[in-house]
C-alpha cells in the first residue's frame, strides 16, 4: 500500500488539479459571459493584444467545452452561448486568411433548413442541392450575390458529413458556412483543421424548417477582401 507521505503527495496533486480545473471553468464562464454580452469585445481584444490572447481563450474554452455547456444550461441559460462565443473567436482568428483568398476560390455552404417548406430541389450525397431560384427563401439572394462576386458556388447541405465531401470534390481555398451555432462551431473546427480558412454566419432562428439568417451579415462576410 502507499505510504502516508505518498498519499499526502497524491492528495496535494489532486487538490491542485481540482483547483486548476475550477479556475479554468471560472475563466471560461467569464469569457463566455462578457463576449456573449458584447461580441465587439473579440475585435477589441484582437486589435489590442493580437491573436495570442484569443488563441489562449480559445484553448481554454475548447478544453472546458462540455462541462461549461452543462453548467450554463443548469444555470438556466442557453447552452449555445459557448458555441456563439467560440464562433466569434474563430471567425476573428481566421478572418484575414479568408479575406486573402480570391472570390473564385471560395464556396458557400447553407443548411437545408433555410429553404422554404415547399422547396422542390433534389439532393445527392456528394453535391447536396442547388437552388432552383423559386424566390421563396433567402437562398436565392445568397446565390445571386455569390454569382455577382464570382464565387465557386453555393451548396445546400443535406446533413452531417456533407462539408467534408464537397471540399474533397471542389477543393476550395476558403469556405463560408451558415448554420446554427453548434453546427457552425463544429464546421469551422473541421474545415480549419484541413488548413482551409473559413468563416461562419449563425442563423437568426434555429429549427428544422424555414429558419432565418441575416443577409446583410452574410453579404458582408462574402465581400471580405473586396
Amino acid at each position: 500500500m502507499f505510504s502516508q507521505e505518498t498519499l499526502s503527495y497524491i492528495g496535494i496533486i489532486t487538490l491542485s488539479l481540482l483547483a486548476v480545473f475550477v479556475l479554468l471553468l471560472l475563466f471560461s464562464m467569464a469569457a463566455v459571459y462578457f463576449i456573449f454580452r458584447d461580441k465587439r469585445l473579440v475585435g477589441r481584444i484582437h486589435s489590442t493584444f493580437s491573436h495570442i490572447v484569443l488563441d489562449i481563450m480559445l484553448f481554454f474554452l475548447d478544453l472546458s467545452y462540455i462541462p461549461l455547456k452543462k453548467i450554463i444550461s443548469v444555470l438556466g441559460r442557453n447552452g449555445n452561448q459557448i458555441d456563439i462565443v467560440l464562433v466569434e473567436i474563430r471567425n476573428m482568428l481566421l478572418r484575414n486568411s479568408f479575406s486573402n483568398v480570391p472570390y473564385k476560390d471560395r464556396l458557400v455552404v447553407v443548411p437545408q433548413c433555410l429553404r422554404n417548406i415547399d422547396c422542390k430541389t433534389t439532393f445527392n450525397s456528394v453535391e447536396g442541392a442547388q437552388c432552383l431560384k423559386c424566390g421563396k427563401c433567402k437562398i436565392i439572394e445568397i446565390v445571386e450575390k455569390a454569382q455577382e462576386l464570382g464565387y465557386m458556388g453555393v451548396y445546400i447541405a443535406p446533413g452531417g458529413g456533407f462539408v467534408r465531401r464537397i471540399i474533397k470534390k471542389m477543393k476550395p481555398k476558403a469556405v463560408l458556412g451558415i448554420g446554427c451555432a453548434w453546427e457552425v462551431n463544429a464546421g469551422i473546427l473541421e474545415v480549419a483543421s484541413e488548413g482551409i480558412p473559413v468563416q461562419g454566419v449563425m442563423l437568426l432562428r434555429d429549427g428544422c424548417v424555414e429558419t432565418d439568417v441575416d443577409l446583410e451579415q452574410v453579404f458582408e462576410v462574402m465581400e471580405y477582401g473586396k
